[in-house]
């Protein structure tokens, strides 16, 4: 970010591996993309997607670790995953547990090596890190002191969460490793300067009441663009921008076209001008984990969020918001055995263990919800006080719902619409994890 613009206020189309990563492919609301916009399901093949617009424009394009997914891309007819074909074949001795054996810094050399004389490229690295499951105990190994560590307000400030962090920075810090010597293979080459990179996120920390969840530990996420002489260098844009804007960047970028059904703004315009003109980003999710509840159904929850407030909208208040206890489908190694729509591991079981001493997080954590939540971010940054029911807020909460309904509708959301059955037709043809997902 120091040498480029670093976007402060930057989200996700939903908080979720397979919805977020086909928004940011598409550019599109993740609503918009059938089987797409919910995790293990199946890539629907007429969506257009900025690799493939770069490819037919004569781009060189690929990818190393993970691309489009969990989800399968090959019922669509596909030659290869929609971030791009694979380069994963240089691979490395980890440093630990499940970190990736991909050496992505140097499969993207192999990538520049294979590519044709003078043609553009695009590359997508995927970084499976930080991801669950961690090697516990790794961060503190490798040099990271528990009482350096920051817990948020909505987690218990315990020796196991603060070491679950710790092992979790560790992860942040080798995907760090791999961007630096990415940018030192361009800077080797001579192409630094002349390439946009873009570093940014799919969805939030997987800890409870963060992944998978509308607030802003689930949704809000780094995003950095480095251009050479086009961006001027450590420049921040408070503007409220979301990852569908990332495609047609890219597209206007190339000089490409950029089909009609794109929902998102190009950020181009945003890196000169001065004054902040975008004021509020709108994001969701259906379902995250399909065996959370019965018969793959989810949890529809829409949202709306402007430099002072979330405004949050959950469709199905009677559910559980992160899965039902127990779970119809269950991973061995999570020893809570339910509310799957919230990634297993050792905060997760420490929050469970103590429910009764930590009564009020475990209910913001797993607990149900209302129909409406507001939260005030300037003064509750974790989003814990919710104040939709409180009456010195009503003009706020009506005038947020109408702009998240105007939005909705506009870009035509299949629940705004009526149509929600298409979505939920969606769970119940993909229950649980199809064959071919990855």
């Amino acid at each position: 970010a120091g040498e480029g613009v670093l976007f402060r206020n930057a989200f996700v189309s939903s908080p979720s591996c397979c919805p977020s990563r086909g928004s940011i492919l598409s550019g599109q609301d993740f609503y918009r993309l059938r089987a797409a916009s919910m995790n293990h399901t199946e890539w629907p093949g007429s969506i257009p997607i900025f690799t493939d617009l770069l490819a037919e424009a004569g781009y060189h394009i690929g990818c190393t670790g993970k691309g489009w997914g969990p989800g399968n891309w090959r019922n669509s007819g596909r030659k290869y995953n929609p971030a791009g074909p694979d380069y994963n074949g240089v691979k490395l001795t980890p440093p630990a547990r499940y970190i990736s054996a991909i050496d992505y810094a140097a499969n993207f050399e192999a990538f520049l090596r294979s590519r044709p004389k003078n043609a553009p490229f695009c590359f997508w690295a995927g970084f499976t890190e930080p991801h669950r499951e961690f090697d516990p105990g790794i961060g503190e190994k490798h040099g990271i002191r528990l009482d350096s560590v920051s817990v948020p307000a909505f987690l218990p400030d315990s020796e196991e969460v603060r070491r679950d962090l710790a092992d979790y920075a560790f992860e942040i810090q080798w995907f760090d490793r791999h961007l630096e010597r990415m940018l030192q293979t361009l800077e080797r080459r001579g192409e630094l300067e002349n390439t946009i990179v873009v570093v940014t996120s799919d969805n939030g920390m997987a800890f409870p009441r963060a992944k998978a969840n509308l607030y802003d530990y689930g949704t809000r996420m780094p995003l950095a663009l480095r251009w050479g002489e086009r961006v001027k260098a450590g420049r921040v844009i408070e503007d409220l921008v979301s990852l569908i804007d990332l495609a047609p960047t890219f597209l206007e970028a190339a000089g490409v076209r950029i089909p009609e059904v794109v929902t998102g703004r190009s950020l181009l315009p945003l890196l000169d001008r001065r004054s902040p003109g975008r004021t509020e980003v709108v994001f969701g999710l259906e379902r995250h984990f399909p065996g959370s509840r019965p018969n793959g159904a989810g949890y529809p929850c829409r949202a709306i969020r402007t430099a002072e407030y979330l405004y949050i909208r959950n469709l199905t208040p009677e559910a559980n918001p992160c899965g039902d206890h127990p779970g119809p489908v269950w991973p061995a190694d999570d020893p809570v055995g339910g509310y799957g729509d919230t990634d297993g591991g050792p905060t997760k079981t420490y929050l469970w263990r103590n429910r009764e001493k930590f009564r009020e997080l475990f209910r913001l954590a797993f607990g149900k919800r209302p129909a409406e939540e507001l939260y005030a971010v300037g003064e509750d940054p974790f989003n814990m006080r919710n104040l939709a029911g409180k009456a010195s807020y009503d003009t706020v909460r009506k005038r947020l719902a109408s702009r998240l309904d105007a939005y909705l509708k506009q870009t035509e959301d299949p629940r705004r619409l009526g149509r929600g059955a298409e979505l939920d037709a969606v769970m119940r043809r993909f229950p649980s994890v199809p064959p071919g997902a990855r």
